[in-house]
């Protein structure tokens, strides 16, 4: 079965920005300076005091990169906390104020799992939105936006070389299953049609609802007489379902780029200029836009 190939941007894809790794580095970097340019700072609560700039990077980096930044600020400060005490040590230069030292540490841990707890909730709900802002809610194929964009890119593939096909399918006398059958039953078609497409759809390819009983498959290396094969077997399949009170139809338009085309969108019309010639033939039947049979 088909699935969806959108890209999230959760932690693995977001980056930080130069500014907020050296803020993070710098505020890193005072506990180290303090206590040896004024060891006396570590006396009593001075501890505390030169550790809170520490805590800066778990959120820096936790806005960032999510859990992972939560992390990365986590072995940072704990790196930073152990070298300035060992540092503190074999210089003697002051008495490590362990009480304090617990408690920054106790303190960096929480800050650090909360914000990346916190991070991560707010990446799942950042995810569902652009997947839902993609998707169609109905069938749970890509949605029309979608489409626009991964047309554009496999658009930008082909000019360099690679085969591009485009089918453009449409249920035939939906209206008419709607009005005799209800709604219900008209979103039940479209279900049906939408799993047989997605299927049959390999994963390099889109398949999605353009709208209303439409819907477009963009075939990835993909020339003219496999994009037929494809919409012949979907066709078939779907001819093939019985609804209980009968069964329901699709018609099909095949295109392959050609060179004349200048535009992602040129290549949908051809499609739907194919479909059209589908319906006009007396419908249930794929007609590919080269003029072949």
């Amino acid at each position: 079965m088909q699935e969806p190939t959108f890209r999230y941007l959760g932690d693995r894809s977001a980056t930080v920005p130069v500014p907020a790794l050296v803020l993070s580095l710098a505020a890193l970097a005072i506990p180290v300076v303090a206590t040896t340019l004024h060891p006396a700072w570590l006396e009593r609560d001075g501890t505390l005091l030169i550790w809170l700039p520490v805590l800066l990077p778990a959120f820096l980096l936790t806005y960032h990169r999510g859990r992972t930044g939560a992390s990365l600020a986590l072995v940072a400060g704990m790196v930073v906390l152990v070298f300035t005490q060992v540092a503190v040590v074999l210089l003697d230069i002051s008495t490590p104020q362990w009480g304090s030292i617990f408690a920054v540490v106790v303190t960096l841990v929480s800050v650090c799992l909360g914000a990346g707890w916190l991070a991560g909730l707010l990446h799942q709900e950042r995810e569902r939105a652009e997947r839902w802002a993609l998707t169609d809610l109905l069938t749970d194929l890509p949605n029309r936006r979608h489409l626009e964009l991964f047309l554009d890119k496999a658009w930008a593939a082909a000019r360099r070389g690679r085969k591009l096909s485009v089918v453009f399918f449409d249920l035939d006398n939906f209206k008419q299953i709607n009005d005799e059958h209800g709604h219900t039953e008209g979103d039940r078609v479209l279900k049906a049609f939408s799993t047989i497409l997605a299927e049959r759809t390999r994963r390099m390819d889109l398949s999605s609802r353009r709208g209303g009983e439409e819907f477009v498959s963009v075939l990835i290396d993909c020339d003219i007489e496999a994009a037929d094969g494809f919409a012949e077997h979907v066709r078939r399949r779907f001819e093939e379902t019985d609804f209980g009170w009968g069964r329901a139809t699709t018609s099909a338009g095949v295109v392959e780029l050609q060179d004349h085309m200048d535009s992602p969108e040129s290549l949908v019309v051809a499609a739907d200029r194919a479909l059209y010639r589908a319906k006009g033939l007396g419908r249930n039947r794929v007609y590919r836009a080269d003029g072949s049979p």
